[in-house]
């Protein structure tokens, strides 16, 4: 039964601080309740006033203890009703009990738990009624009393060591609070630190990831797609497409690189290269794939397209290379061979009519579009 209001609160944050003081005041009432009722009883006989005393601060506790359980979270009143009242009980008992020496101990007993109940403050105040009362009867004798001079200095100095002792205390779970606190703030700063940087490090590994594998599907000198990328998208795409197929395959090749290569070397041919890529990246959609297929050889693999639309296309790339002209070199030109994929297609075949289509070019002199005979 003492322990039942445990039960009722969860234990938790600011929560805890309640539950526990719910189960030390329901504790407390219960204990003293029966200790003052009996208490009451027996000095009856030999001290009445006591005796009534003691049994109308039992009810008073039972009555709050009733009060605790449908009012929990008033809990912080109700101690403070309770504290008030216990501590006109023991300066009652202390000041009318004069047959009784240890009377004084309860003294110490309602500092304490003002401490506990109420903290620093309260404890204080109470610290400082009791020595203006005790010392304040001793030596007006308002009320009668056996202690002497000593026991009244003794009295006083026990209740500063507890005063003293429960302060210390306080200090040092407050210090420990802070540190544990400031312990805390630290990990999770650390913790936040670890994390920002174990973010930044899997962004920095995933930019890398990409940028590796831009990398290995890359042509290095003009930025189009590498031969082995398109191939494997070429099949993967061949694979996945349904039965109605539209795509086109455009064959680009440099007219007289090899000349270009021999005249004014590799470095001016590199440069020739990366122009006709230049023309060819400006003009494809987001969804054509550019590839230098190898040395001056380049393609455009336009999905969703027909061949009238693949044709212009690649007559306009060729115009725009056309009307570049380079230091040293002048006009270059390219030829273009088109071809449609069809059901079935390898990419071998497909390449193939493409590239009779660009030989057609080349043998009607160069610098113009073919389409494939097969058309």
């Amino acid at each position: 039964m003492m322990l039942h209001p445990i039960k009722l609160f969860p234990a938790s944050g600011d929560a805890d601080h309640m539950r526990y003081k719910v189960v030390f005041l329901n504790n407390v009432f219960t204990f003293f309740g029966i200790v003052s009722f009996s208490m009451g009883i027996i000095r009856w006989r030999v001290h009445p006033l006591i005796g009534i005393v003691d049994i109308v601060f039992g009810l008073i506790a039972f009555a709050l203890l009733w009060a605790l359980r449908r009012n929990k979270q008033r809990v912080e009143l109700i101690s403070g009703i309770a504290l008030w009242l216990c501590f006109l009980q023991f300066l009652t008992v202390y000041f009318l009990a004069t047959g009784n020496s240890t009377r004084s101990g309860l003294l110490l007993l309602i500092l304490a738990g003002a401490f506990y109940l109420k903290g620093r403050q309260m404890g204080y105040q109470m610290l400082a009624i009791l020595l203006l009362l005790v010392v304040g009867n001793h030596l007006t004798h308002l009320f009668p009393s056996e202690y002497g001079h000593l026991d009244i200095l003794s009295l006083c100095l026990y209740l500063l060591g507890q005063f003293f002792i429960i302060r210390n205390y306080e200090c040092l779970r407050e210090s420990q609070t802070n540190h544990l606190k400031a312990l805390n703030t630290d990990l999770e700063a650390l913790v936040k630190q670890r994390t920002e940087q174990l973010a930044a490090a899997n962004t920095a590994l995933q930019v890398e990831k990409e940028n590796l594998k831009t990398l290995s599907s890359t042509d290095f000198l003009t930025g189009l797609s590498n031969r082995q990328h398109f191939e494997t998208v070429f099949a993967e795409h061949t694979h996945t497409v349904g039965r109605k197929i539209s795509d086109a395959l455009i064959l680009i090749d440099i007219d007289r690189f090899k000349s270009i290569n021999d005249t004014h070397g590799h470095v001016i041919g590199d440069q020739v290269i990366k122009t006709v890529a230049e023309c060819i990246k400006k003009n494809t959609r987001l969804s054509d794939i550019a590839v230098r297929w190898g040395g001056d050889e380049m393609m455009i693999y336009a999905p969703r397209i027909t061949l009238a639309q693949a044709a212009k296309l690649a007559e306009k790339i060729r115009q725009q290379v056309h009307a570049r002209s380079l230091p040293d070199i002048g006009q270059i030109s390219i030829s273009c061979g088109v071809a449609m994929l069809r059901m079935g297609d390898s990419l071998t075949q497909l390449l193939h009519r493409a590239d009779q289509a660009l030989y057609e070019a080349k043998q009607a002199g160069r610098n113009q579009v073919a389409i494939s005979a097969a058309e």
